[in-house]
C-alpha cells in the first residue's frame, strides 16, 4: 500500500530518539493492534508489533535480536541461525530455546553485559510475568531487581560504521504501565516508558485506501466515489483499532456489503445489527404518531411536537455526525412531577417498538453514591462484581437498538455525569472489563424535576414556579435553573452543550387538561373492570362528585389525579363488589359517591339488557 503522508508513528519516533540514551524501554497500550510500518521508502503496510519492532531495531543498527515470551521461551529473530541464543548461553533447537522466569532473570544479565555487536532483547507479554505487581513472588522480585540494577549499570559503546552509541537494549511489552512494579519503572531515569496510542485518522486512512479497493463493487468504481467511500470508512471507524478496521473490510467482503454502503458493515461489526433498524421503521407509523402520543400524554402539545421532531431526525439520520458514533437521539425532559415526562418516554418506545416495556430504565436516585458508576459500567479488575459487568453496558450490548431512560438525572453522582458525557460525545463507553459498548443506535432520554423548586436561605425548598404562572414564564424559569445547576452547582456546562436545544420543559397540569386526564382514567378503569366480567357504569352525579374530589389538588399532576381516583373510586368499588359476593347479576351502576373517613359508593344492580 503506497502512502505519501507516511510519517512514522509517534511511539516509533520516540523509541528511535531514545535508543542511544536509554538501555531499557517499556511499551504499553495498544500493543496488540496492527501498526503502520514503512517496509520500503514510500510503501506502508499494517503489521503486528512482533514484525514492526524487530524491523525497526534492525534498521537502527542492532545486529542481534532475541524475542522472549513465557509460552515459547527464547526465539532468535536476527540472525535466525541460533547464534544469538548461543551467545547468551542458551541451547537452541530450531532457533528457539525453552525458558521461564528464572532463566530470563539470568539471561538478562548476560544480555546487558555482552560484548560485540549491539543486541536487543524483547520481552513480550511482560504483564504475565507477575501475578500481582504489589506482591511479587521471590522469583518475580529477583527478575525485576536485577533489571533495575542492570538499567543503571548498562553502558553505551560505539558500534557500526558511524561509531554511534549503542546499549544492549531491553524492551518490555506490557498491557499497561502499572503491570510492572512501581519501584522498577516510576522515577527510574534509565528506563523510558513509551505508550502506543490507538490509530488516528491518518493511520486509518493509510490502511483504508488499500482495503477500499477490495470491497464489493469497488473494482470498477469511479475514483471520486472510491474517495467518498474511503472518507466515510475513515469517519465511521473513529476509535476502532486497525485490527477492527481490517475485520470490518473482511466482514463486508464475506457478506457482500457494497463499498458505497460501508457504514452498514461498520454497524454490523459494532453492534451486530445487520441493517439500519431506524430506516426500517414505518414512516406512516411516525406520521400518525402524533395522534397516538397525544391520546396518552395530555396537555403537552409543544413537548409532543418537539419529541416527534427528534424521533424523525433519528429515523431519517438527518443531522447525524459524519463519524456516526453519537446516539440517534438525545432529549432532556424537565418539569413538575406527574405531568407526563416518563409517560412520553414510554409512549415513544411503544411507537417505535410496539411495546412500551421495551425501554431500558434507570432510576438515578439509586446512583447517588460516589462509586455507583461501577454499577452502570462494571467494576474494574480485582474488585467485587468485576465478573458481572455493568447494568448499562450489559443492557446496551444485549439491546443496542433501544430507548434508554435515565429518570431524575439530577440525583445521580457527578462522576456518573462524566460517563454520560462520553456517551453523548462519542457514543461509546468502555466497560469495567475493557469492552467498548456502542450507543450509536440508542435513543437517550433524561428526565428531571430541576427548576421546580430552589433552595431557600435556610436550605428549605421554595417553589420556583407555580401553576398560576403562564407557561412561558414557567419554561423560562425552569430553563434558567437547569442552566444554573449544570454550570454553577455541578460545573458540567459541557453536558448541556451536548444536549443543545433538546431540553423540553413540560407545563403544569392545568384544569382543562386535568378534566381530560380524569375522564380518560375513569373510562380506562371501567374498561379494565369490564374485562374482569363486571359491567360498571357511572351516573352523571357520581362522576361529577368524583371529578371534584380528584381534581381538588393538582400540585402532583396526573400522578396525583391517579392517586385520588384510586382512593375515591377503585378502593370503594373493590370493597363494594367484594362485599356483595357471588351474584347472578354482574352489571352495576354507581349512583352516588359519599365522602367520609373513607369514601363509599352507592352501587346499584342492573339487569343486563
Amino acid at each position: 500500500m503506497h502512502d505519501s503522508s507516511g510519517e512514522r508513528a509517534r511511539w516509533l519516533r520516540d523509541l528511535l530518539r531514545f535508543l542511544p540514551l536509554r538501555s531499557q524501554f517499556v511499551l504499553s497500550g495498544n500493543t496488540r493492534d496492527l501498526q503502520m510500518h514503512e517496509i520500503v521508502p514510500g510503501e506502508v503496510t499494517a503489521a503486528p508489533l512482533s514484525r514492526v519492532l524487530p524491523d525497526i531495531l534492525k534498521a537502527a543498527g542492532y545486529a542481534q535480536i532475541v524475542w522472549f515470551d513465557l509460552l515459547n521461551g527464547f526465539r532468535d529473530i536476527e540472525p535466525a541461525d541460533g547464534s544469538s541464543l548461543t551467545r547468551l548461553g542458551l541451547v537452541p533447537a530450531n532457533g528457539t530455546a525453552a525458558g521461564g522466569i528464572d532463566l530470563l532473570s539470568t539471561t538478562l544479565e548476560r544480555h546487558v553485559t555482552a560484548e560485540g555487536q549491539p543486541c536487543a532483547l524483547i520481552v513480550d507479554f511482560a504483564s504475565r510475568l507477575v501475578a500481582r505487581s504489589d506482591a511479587l513472588s521471590p522469583a518475580e522480585h529477583q527478575l525485576f531487581s536485577r533489571a533495575l540494577i542492570l538499567s543503571h549499570a548498562a553502558r553505551a559503546r560505539p558500534a557500526g560504521d558511524k561509531r554511534l552509541p549503542f546499549f544492549n537494549a531491553v524492551v518490555w511489552i506490557v498491557d499497561k504501565e502499572g503491570d510492572l512494579p512501581d519501584w522498577f519503572l516510576i522515577g527510574n531515569p534509565k528506563v523510558r516508558h513509551i505508550p502506543i496510542g490507538r490509530p488516528d485518522h491518518l493511520a486509518r486512512r493509510s490502511m483504508i485506501r488499500s482495503l477500499a479497493r477490495g470491497l464489493p463493487g469497488a473494482q470498477n468504481a469511479e475514483q471520486s466515489k472510491l474517495e467518498t467511500c474511503t472518507q466515510e470508512f475513515v469517519d465511521e471507524t473513529e476509535g476502532l483499532l486497525l485490527l477492527d478496521v481490517s475485520a470490518v473490510a473482511q466482514l463486508a467482503r464475506s457478506e457482500g456489503v457494497p463499498f458505497d454502503r460501508i457504514g452498514d458493515a461498520v454497524r454490523r461489526f459494532k453492534v451486530g445489527v445487520t441493517e439500519d433498524p431506524w430506516r426500517k421503521i414505518s414512516r406512516d407509523k411516525i406520521n400518525s404518531g402524533e395522534d397516538f402520543v397525544r391520546r396518552r400524554v395530555k396537555g403537552q402539545s409543544h413537548a409532543v411536537t418537539h419529541m416527534l421532531d427528534i424521533v424523525k431526525r433519528a429515523v431519517t439520520g438527518i443531522g447525524q455526525s459524519p463519524r456516526g458514533g453519537r446516539p440517534r437521539g438525545v432529549v432532556f425532559l424537565a418539569g413538575p412531577t406527574g405531568v407526563g415526562k416518563t409517560e412520553l418516554a414510554k409512549t415513544i418506545t411503544s411507537l417505535l417498538f410496539g411495546d412500551e416495556s421495551a425501554y431500558i430504565r434507570f432510576d438515578m436516585s439509586e446512583f447517588s453514591a460516589e462509586h455507583s458508576d461501577q454499577r452502570l459500567i462494571g467494576a474494574p479488575p480485582g474488585y467485587v462484581g468485576y465478573d458481572v459487568g455493568g447494568e448499562l453496558t450489559n443492557a446496551i450490548r444485549e439491546k443496542p437498538f433501544s430507548v434508554v431512560l435515565f429518570d431524575e438525572i439530577e440525583k445521580a453522582h457527578p462522576r456518573i455525569l462524566d460517563k454520560f458525557l462520553q456517551v453523548l460525545d462519542d457514543g461509546v463507553l468502555t466497560s469495567g472489563r475493557g469492552d467498548r459498548v456502542y450507543f450509536s443506535e440508542a435513543f437517550i432520554v433524561f428526565t428531571s424535576n430541576l427548576g421546580i423548586y430552589v433552595p431557600g436561605p435556610s436550605g428549605e425548598r421554595i417553589a420556583n414556579v407555580t401553576p398560576e404562572e403562564p407557561f412561558d414564564a414557567v419554561r423560562s424559569k425552569v430553563r434558567g435553573e437547569i442552566d444554573r445547576h449544570f454550570k454553577q452547582v455541578l460545573n458540567r456546562p459541557e453536558i448541556l452543550n451536548r444536549i443543545g436545544e433538546n431540553v423540553i420543559v413540560f407545563d403544569f397540569i392545568r384544569p382543562g387538561v386535568a378534566n381530560e386526564i380524569f375522564d380518560s382514567m375513569v373510562d380506562n378503569l371501567l374498561k379494565d373492570v369490564s374485562s374482569l366480567g363486571y359491567e360498571v357504569s357511572l351516573s352523571a352525579a357520581a362522576r361529577e362528585v368524583l371529578r371534584s374530589l380528584c381534581l381538588a389538588d393538582l400540585s402532583n399532576g396526573g400522578r396525583g389525579i391517579r392517586n385520588q381516583v384510586e382512593a375515591h373510586l377503585i378502593n370503594p368499588l373493590s370493597r363494594a363488589l367484594f362485599d356483595r359476593g357471588p351474584q347472578d347479576s354482574r352489571s352495576y351502576r354507581i349512583e352516588q359517591v359519599h365522602l367520609g373517613t373513607s369514601t363509599s359508593i352507592d352501587l346499584v344492580s342492573e339487569q343486563p339488557s
